[in-house]
């Protein structure tokens, strides 16, 4: 699963790649960002993992129910309004160069929006994780980062949008993935 997720980032830091110094700078910032976004979130779903594991063995589907709204909803909320509300602030953390921290601004502002969905995907990839069905996890893997590299191309070289491509792509790879792992879900529950 992590190796697909890697090669997806490599697709996406090739077009990157082609946009320009600042772009990629940028690009390069948001990620050190979106690593300390997405960290405790993936943190979260291991651990309700296991959560949801037992539970779902005791038979307790109720605990499994609000183990997933508490544990990544709120800090998805949480993650937006940082992100949000400070996205400059951040971005001077990393760097000075206002061309730089223009482009992460946008990117920063448009993901945080989004950060709710990678909460939710998380979740649902900690509940299949908890029950051992791992293929569900590889397969809505494999469609997120597919779908975000193949949503980036048109957006980029055809639209001609810059780093705000990005978050749009990333936006269509997590409903990608929620397509793939809901009804998953509902016939698994």
């Amino acid at each position: 699963q992590q190796a697909t997720v890697q090669l997806g980032k490599i697709g996406i830091q090739a077009i990157i790649n082609t946009m320009g110094v600042s772009v990629s700078a940028a690009f390069a910032v948001v990620n050190r960002i979106d690593d300390y976004a997405y960290t405790p979130e993936q943190n979260i779903a291991h651990g309700m993992t296991a959560m949801m594991a037992q539970n779902k063995g005791a038979g307790r589907d109720d605990r499994v129910i609000k183990g997933f709204k508490a544990g990544e909803i709120i800090y998805g909320i949480f993650i937006f309004f940082v992100c949000f509300v400070f996205a400059r602030p951040l971005m001077k953390l990393f760097t000075s160069d206002t061309e730089v921290i223009r482009h992460g601004v946008i990117y920063l502002k448009l993901i945080s929006i989004m950060y709710i969905l990678p909460a939710i995907t998380n979740g649902i990839q900690g509940y299949f994780r908890g029950i051992g069905d791992l293929k569900i996890t590889l397969l809505s893997s494999f469609i997120n980062m597919g779908v975000r590299v193949l949503a980036a191309i048109p957006l980029v070289f055809a639209l001609g949008m810059g780093i705000e491509a990005l978050p749009f792509s990333y936006l269509a790879g997590w409903i990608g993935m929620l397509i793939a792992e809901v009804p998953l879900l509902i016939k698994n529950y």
